[in-house]
């Protein structure tokens, strides 16, 4: 069977849930798809060209806004399922922000933007929010730091120590949830 661009962007993806963005070269997915490097470059002209594959296809699912919410509800909406997406796939929230946009994330920007804009966002509102929405959403997408083995490092932070218990309970999705409610408090007393 001869091999195409879907088989090798499937067969990249695999890659990178098990290796990582770090580890996925050509030359391992040329490997895993039992063809030489030559063949792979029949279709893919090289790394980068590969890696806006991979972006691509992590955005390929639309987003499913109610559009008859009010603007919050639909911001909320989309940047749920946009974290989700990124979730699938190991290292994907690194990967877009390295990759410029292409069609189907630019999709997702385009919803964005028309959300804000029937809210009443200005122009220059409207591209800042989508840029801040955007990076909250890769941020809490990317693993986080660790924070392990601080506590003999803490006597001199009291106000940090004394909230270790709290920084120890709080999940990736609470801290998601967290920021998201803020971010659109903020906005809607900005559109006031």
């Amino acid at each position: 069977m001869p091999l195409d661009r879907r088989q090798i962007t499937e067969a990249a993806l695999g890659l990178l849930d098990e290796a990582g963005l770090a580890e996925l070269s050509t030359r391992r997915l040329a490997a895993r798809l039992g063809v030489s490097s030559p063949t792979l470059y029949w279709h893919v002209k090289d790394k980068a060209q590969l890696l806006d594959l991979l972006a691509e296809a992590i955005c390929e699912d639309a987003f499913d806004i109610d559009t008859t919410k009010p603007w919050r509800d639909q911001l909320e909406q989309g940047l749920h399922q946009f974290r989700a997406l990124l979730l699938k796939h190991r290292d994907a929230a690194t990967l877009l922000r390295e990759r410029p946009p292409g069609p189907n994330r630019l999709a997702h920007i385009e919803t964005t933007c028309r959300i804000l804009q029937e809210a009443g966002f200005t122009p220059e509102d409207t591209a800042g929010i989508a840029r801040l929405l955007t990076a909250h959403v890769l941020a809490s997408a990317e693993t986080p730091p660790k924070t392990g083995g601080l506590q003999g490092r803490l006597d001199d932070f009291p106000a940090v120590k004394a909230l270790g218990p709290v920084f120890a309970r709080a999940t990736a999705d609470d801290l998601f949830a967290l920021g998201t409610e803020v971010i659109l408090d903020g906005l809607a007393q900005r559109r006031k």
